[in-house]
């Protein structure tokens, strides 16, 4: 019976239709200001008309800015070390700039994972299993608009539903 019920959950049936979303010229500072203040692993990227253009996730903010970071640091320490003075200032304030300048379109993944309303749940488990870096995953409809979106944690919620919880 559990099985059946099971088999009857859609991806429309668990996604969070209520999507926070950003624009790519959103920027990084914003962007983690938004993941950070509701815990989300990210957030979908999206043109004025709602369509898909990528994803942005907690991952590609540290990964893509570490390496930003990184690249600014070795500026700074090149110019220290050579004894110059002036370009070590000018370095830090380069630098300073480029990191600040980044926007989520520098660093969002361009080509997510996405699925359809009508993903099952088997589909939405193999999904997460298979890629299992990918969270959250953008739910659209045919013309490329998010119309959801679909977490770990959203997988879990049909478990409970089906009398899975702790009933001892």
């Amino acid at each position: 019976m559990d099985e059946v019920k099971h088999k009857n959950i859609l991806a429309k049936d668990i996604m969070t239709r209520k999507v926070l979303s950003v624009s790519p010229d959103t920027s990084i500072f914003d962007v983690a200001k938004i993941i950070s203040e509701h815990n989300f692993d990210g957030l979908p990227v999206i043109d004025k008309e709602g369509r898909l253009l990528g994803i942005v996730t907690e991952y590609d903010l540290i990964v893509r800015t570490s390496t930003a970071s990184s690249s600014f640091l070795q500026k700074i320490l090149d110019e220290v070390y050579a004894k110059k003075s002036k370009n070590a200032s000018e370095a830090i304030e380069g630098g300073a700039q480029e990191i600040s300048s980044l926007t989520v379109e520098n660093i969002m993944n361009k080509e997510p994972l996405v699925l359809k309303e009508d993903a099952t749940f088997e589909e939405l488990l193999a999904v997460f299993i298979a890629h299992h870096r990918v969270n959250p995953i953008p739910i659209i409809d045919a013309g490329g608009k998010v119309v959801g979106i679909i977490s770990r944690f959203d997988i879990l919620r049909p478990l409970n539903l089906l009398g899975y919880g702790s009933k001892r």
